[in-house]
């Protein structure tokens, strides 16, 4: 059997609760099964697993869609209204296709023609013996809890590797050494969702410059209402305009610092440098954090036991304190 995982939805579920069922799931298969992971911005790292990772940024369809929780929709609104189910019936039996000539143009060894693929796609909730995929669109309130009720003996979480192919790519564009001390500052603005008055990021950026190098990273994924880290325009710090996971990652794992900014909600972005074992300063205004607090206690706690954590700052607090004080 050859089971293929696609993810269509956001990237924080996509890290608590699916990446590590499948790396669980996969200690499992028979030695003759083979995993193929399908998701977007190449994320291959979550998946070191998988015999086959595929990228479907591409898939048309897929790039129309916005992500939300678990699914793939198209308009406002939760993934269960009417519109939104049938685009995700139209989603998956295209991307079946695509992700089906994907593996054929791959040619891996153990893809014969007759073979079976089994697809799971994140957008319905599936069972595989005793393992469970995904949420269906009319149980978001009731099974998307990644919080305090995340389930975790159904994941297994390792720290994630970074791809350090990348760095001489890197540093080509940013012009010093990665084993230069500097501070990673990445952003989270997204156009829909809750909203909050702006980070003071300008002043942030000049109190950090102040005891050492920054680096601003720029984010963008090209999908479609997605979250992005933008900054105004300084000649005080390096800014590095990235558009994967694997640049992201490449840059946490060097960084002396990582001082993540994020309005209207808590971002995902946030969850990465404890993944791969790192601290993150997470500073957010207090009406953001309050109904994430319990949850980053609980992620602190049970979740991220590589050596890093979120370290909660409230931007009232560096507001007052001055930037100098992260």
């Amino acid at each position: 059997m050859v089971y293929v995982f696609t993810f269509l939805g956001e990237f924080g579920y996509e890290l608590f609760n699916w990446q590590g069922v499948i790396r669980k799931f996969a200690g499992t298969i028979d030695e003759t099964d083979r995993i193929v992971c399908c998701s977007r911005a190449l994320v291959y790292p979550l998946y070191d697993t998988a015999h086959l990772y595929l990228d479907i940024a591409d898939a048309p369809l897929f790039r129309r869609s916005r992500a939300c929780c678990y699914s793939a929709t198209v308009g406002i609104g939760a993934p269960g209204r009417a519109v939104n189910r049938a685009f995700d019936a139209a989603l998956r039996a295209s991307l079946r296709s695509f992700i089906a000539d994907r593996i054929r143009s791959a040619r891996p060894a153990w893809a014969a023609s007759d073979r079976e693929l089994a697809f799971v796609f994140s957008s319905s909730r599936t069972a595989v013996r005793d393992f469970v995929f995904g949420c269906d669109p009319g149980r978001i309130e009731h099974d998307a809890d990644i919080g305090d009720r995340l389930e975790l003996t159904g994941n297994r979480y390792v720290p994630l590797v970074p791809d350090l192919t990348l760095r001489g790519e890197i540093e080509r564009q940013i012009g010093f050494n990665l084993t230069e001390p500097y501070v990673l500052v990445q952003g989270r603005q997204r156009p829909v969702g809750p909203s909050s008055a702006p980070l003071p990021a300008a002043a942030i950026v000049r109190g950090l410059a102040r005891q050492m190098r920054v680096v601003r990273l720029w984010f963008e994924t090209g999908r479609r209402l997605d979250s992005f880290s933008r900054f105004d325009p300084r000649t005080d710090c390096v800014d590095y305009h990235a558009r994967t996971f694997p640049e992201q990652a490449c840059l946490v794992h060097f960084a002396a610092r990582c001082v993540f900014l994020t309005e209207g909600d808590f971002g995902s972005h946030t969850y990465v440098p404890p993944f791969m074992g790192k601290d993150v300063v997470a500073i957010a205004p207090r009406r953001v954090y309050e109904p994430w607090r319990g949850a980053i206690e609980f992620w602190n706690r049970e979740v991220f036991r590589f050596g890093g954590q979120i370290i909660p700052q409230l931007a009232e607090d560096v507001i007052d304190e001055g930037a100098g004080g992260t």
